[in-house]
């Protein structure tokens, strides 16, 4: 279950770790790997989740699949909550 949380954790950082880690690695590694624009906001999706691999290393916690599953939760979060949330608005009328 901690592993899940810290995937989750890990997708739901992803925005907020994108201008301050992934774009300078994309700009340190453009001379070699070109990177489009759209594409440094997957580079901060895999350092956040070789981030939360680390952690799930170190506390020997979680599955590849709960991993995973976490953090695609993690970074669409915010989506699913408002989908929810006007479903529920939806039904109450």
């Amino acid at each position: 279950m901690f592993g899940f949380i810290i995937a989750f954790v890990a997708g739901f950082l992803t925005p907020h770790i994108e201008a301050p880690l992934a774009r300078p690695l994309a700009r340190a590694l453009a001379p070699h790997i070109p990177f489009e624009e759209g594409e440094t906001r997957l580079l901060a999706f895999i350092l956040a989740l070789v981030g939360a691999g680390v952690l799930c290393a170190l506390f020997d916690t979680g599955s590849p699949l709960g991993v995973a599953i976490a953090a695609a939760l993690g970074y669409f979060a915010l989506r699913l909550l408002a989908a929810a949330q006007a479903a529920l608005e939806k039904r109450g009328r």
